[in-house]
């Protein structure tokens, strides 16, 4: 076991409110996934503070730890500490599940069915992607052996995919996978399929009497994810209702007559009917308008995978691929990807640190291989602008490469690798939607982001005499081993304010005399209001901010009681200390004047 990773888990266990507190736990592609009883426990800084925590996210009632793409390795290391099966996917005994409202029912389903099962879906489309490419560019022939065999490597997992899903919703759904397989293995039963295909029969009559339609399941989503849900449900009631002795035998015989015959006869017809309806309804939008498709999907697809959503997407792609043989959304999901990716490498360029710039590095080369989450949570949820530049960029390109019916014939990793899928008539489309979404983003997170303002300067927190910070009557500040500065004696003056743009990074509730700020330069500072006066334990003083809270110069931060410090026998005296400099070389100071608050210049950065 990976040491350092088992400490993280256990520090993540420990932040979300304990194993008591725990309900679930599951994983996608990067993030760790949480049903929690209790969401007030989580500390959501504390965790985003820890060694390998790329971000956390809120999607309605479920709590996501976002790891990258070693997750898998917490995940197990998580089950171990907790006690649970990574294969079943089970939880302590004494944990009941509450109720959630459908969309987060619905939402926990998807991720939980299909984020195991992505590795092999997206490594087999990756081989159909690539074969086709090179048969498109005349490399390869598509009447050969070697063709043939390596399309049934790619093809075997989508035309079987209903035995994938099954498994994976056996252990969402706490059931048998065996007799989940079972039901797989009814509705892709060769003679089901082949009639279907055959197209001379639309029903089969059970008894004379029952109509059981009849349909190609193969490649289907949604038939087979409700089969097992209905399965679990009817085999918990068999079983309850089964004596001991004949539980080994007569419960699977049941449990597979009654859920096969549910599946036939209805669950698998309104499964198909509702793929068909979900696929008509996106129809209908590419009719009404490519572009406005395109926009529209565009927009929505970095917001879902910003909140983990992006799963509920694949089954409308795989139900396309299945129905009409083509996709046209895959290729915004790329698009998307892309978008992301150019906003990341432009905020490279507004980084100051080494490690900064690093961390952008990494996140670009890892969203360019289709995992984004390193770049929407470690680089572009700093910079808040930069999502929106993602946002506009992702709906244009999208609209450019639907007005030009870009599409895909299987699926496959929205990242680099995937471009020889593209190979064909629509490729010069798709190759100037990835230009556009890469010159969009970065172009517009330059102009947004980049070349934002930055402070320069720090303006008066007070009204008073502003005096070098080696006069404070404290060593600890005297001696600057907080960090250089000034300090203010306030004259009649109650509010601190900002000396500058930036983020408050540092807001105690509880003694509410400092604050610190992370400027927009990466310059980090510290307020600290009187000497002594955390003795005070908050009397006296009110925080106007939140931690995490955007702030502009002048934006009011602490409101304090000047006499009722001075009656208690402290001063008042005012510190603004930098304690990081961000990697500016200088910092001029100005002292012995009186000044304005926000508007005399105490610090300038050269």
């Amino acid at each position: 076991m990976d040491e350092k990773k088992n400490v993280i888990v256990q520090q993540i266990i420990q932040l979300v409110g304990g194993a008591e507190n725990i309900i679930n736990i599951w994983h996608c592609m990067t993030r760790l996934r949480f049903d929690l009883k209790n969401l007030d426990m989580i500390q959501e800084e504390e965790i985003k503070k820890l060694n390998g925590v790329m971000g956390t996210q809120f999607t309605k009632k479920q709590f996501q730890v976002v790891l990258g793409t070693t997750v898998n390795q917490y995940y197990e290391i998580a089950c171990e500490i907790l006690g649970i099966s990574a294969n079943d996917v089970n939880t302590p005994e004494d944990i009941t599940k509450e109720k959630k409202d459908f969309v987060t029912w619905f939402m926990d389903m998807v991720s939980g069915v299909f984020g195991p099962i992505v590795p092999a879906i997206a490594g087999a489309g990756m081989i159909k992607g690539l074969i086709s490419g090179l048969a498109a560019l005349g490399i390869i022939s598509n009447t050969t052996d070697t063709y043939l065999l390596i399309d049934i490597l790619a093809s075997g997992v989508f035309t079987f995919l209903p035995f994938f899903i099954a498994v994976s919703a056996a252990k969402k759904f706490k059931t048998s996978p065996f007799l989940a397989l079972s039901m797989a293995a009814t509705i892709m039963f060769p003679a089901l399929v082949d009639t279907a295909k055959a197209g001379e029969v639309s029903q089969f009559t059970f008894g004379g009497i029952i109509p059981v339609p009849v349909f190609n399941y193969s490649g289907s989503v949604i038939p087979i994810i409700f089969s097992v849900l209905a399965l679990s449900y009817i085999h918990k009631i068999v079983d309850k209702h089964m004596p001991d002795v004949l539980k080994t035998v007569v419960t699977p015989t049941l449990t597979i007559l009654i859920s096969g015959f549910f599946t036939l006869t209805v669950i698998g017809p309104i499964g198909i009917h509702l793929g068909n309806g979900l696929a008509w309804i996106i129809d209908r939008l590419f009719d009404i308008s490519p572009v406005v498709a395109g926009i529209v999907f565009g927009a929505i697809r970095p917001v879902s995978i910003l909140v983990g959503m992006h799963h509920a997407m694949t089954p409308i792609a795989l139900q396309n691929f299945a129905d009409k043989g083509y996709d046209m959304l895959m290729p915004m999901m790329f698009i998307a990807n892309l978008s992301i990716v150019g906003a990341a490498a432009a905020c490279y360029f507004k980084e100051k640190t080494r490690e900064g710039k690093s961390a952008v590095v990494s996140s670009v080369i890892s969203g360019a291989l289709g995992i984004t989450e390193p770049a929407l949570f470690g680089i572009l949820t700093k910079y808040k602008k930069a999502l929106i530049a993602v946002t506009i960029s992702s709906s244009l390109s999208s609209a450019f490469i639907s007005a030009f019916g870009v599409r895909l014939y299987g699926y496959i990793l929205s990242s680099v690798f995937s471009i020889p899928a593209y190979i064909g008539p629509y490729f010069p489309f798709a190759a100037i939607g990835w230009l556009l979404a890469l010159v969009i983003s970065f172009s517009l997170t330059w102009v947004f982001v980049v070349q934002e303002k930055e402070s320069k300067e720090l303006v008066a927190i007070l009204n008073g005499k502003v005096i070098p910070i080696t006069e404070v009557a404290d060593e600890t500040f005297s001696s600057k081993s907080l960090g250089d500065g000034v300090a203010f004696e306030p004259e009649n003056e109650n509010t601190v304010v900002a000396p500058a743009g930036g983020e408050v990074v540092v807001a105690s509730q509880e003694m509410k005399h400092a604050c610190g700020i992370k400027l927009d330069n990466g310059v980090e500072i510290l307020i600290h209001v009187g000497i002594d006066t955390v003795a005070m334990n908050g009397e006296g003083f009110e925080l106007l901010v939140k931690q995490g809270q955007k702030v502009k110069k002048g934006t009011p931060l602490i409101r304090f009681d000047k006499q009722k410090i001075v009656k208690a026998g402290y001063k008042a005296t005012t510190m603004l200390i930098v304690t990081d400099d961000g990697g500016m070389k200088n910092v001029e100071y100005h002292t012995g004047v009186m000044t304005q608050k926000g508007k005399t210049i105490v610090a300038k950065f050269i």
